[in-house]
């Protein structure tokens, strides 16, 4: 006899071999074959790394709670414009966010319109290219 413990089983489901009766899904739009750059990472550094996986769960449509909206690379941080998808407040559902890219690090401001967020995320890129005298990394 073969006695099965609950905590060590797991569950598997197989894909039904007969067609599903749901209706047929669109074909996906292509996307433009060059999206502009807002950021570039060097994923072989460990903490860029975990700021790219941060980022992708935080995006991802199964464990969202952002929507991304702009972003943009100032140094060791990315700055990144987003919508939360259940905010605390109600009145200010947007931050400029900051993603640590040296150590494993979220701040985040709240604003009540995208553009108010976007104008911040400008706002300090413009003053960072003229305090290094070019671009923001």
């Amino acid at each position: 006899m073969v006695r099965r413990e609950q905590e060590n089983s797991m569950v598997c489901h197989a894909r039904s071999a007969s067609a599903s009766r749901r209706r047929p899904q669109k074909p996906r739009q292509l996307l433009p074959a060059m999206l502009p750059v807002l950021a570039t990472l060097d994923l072989s550094k460990p903490a860029e790394r975990q700021a790219h996986d941060f980022l992708y769960r935080a995006t991802s449509k199964q464990h969202r709670f952002w929507t991304l909206l702009d972003m943009r690379r100032q140094g060791d941080w990315l700055l990144c414009v987003v919508r939360w998808v259940y905010p605390d407040n109600m009145d200010k559902p947007y931050s400029l966010t900051e993603v640590g890219l040296k150590e494993m690090a979220v701040r985040w401001q709240d604003y009540a319109t995208d553009e108010a967020a976007r104008s911040e995320l400008e706002r300090r890129c413009m003053m960072s290219s003229a305090l290094t005298g070019g671009g923001s990394g």
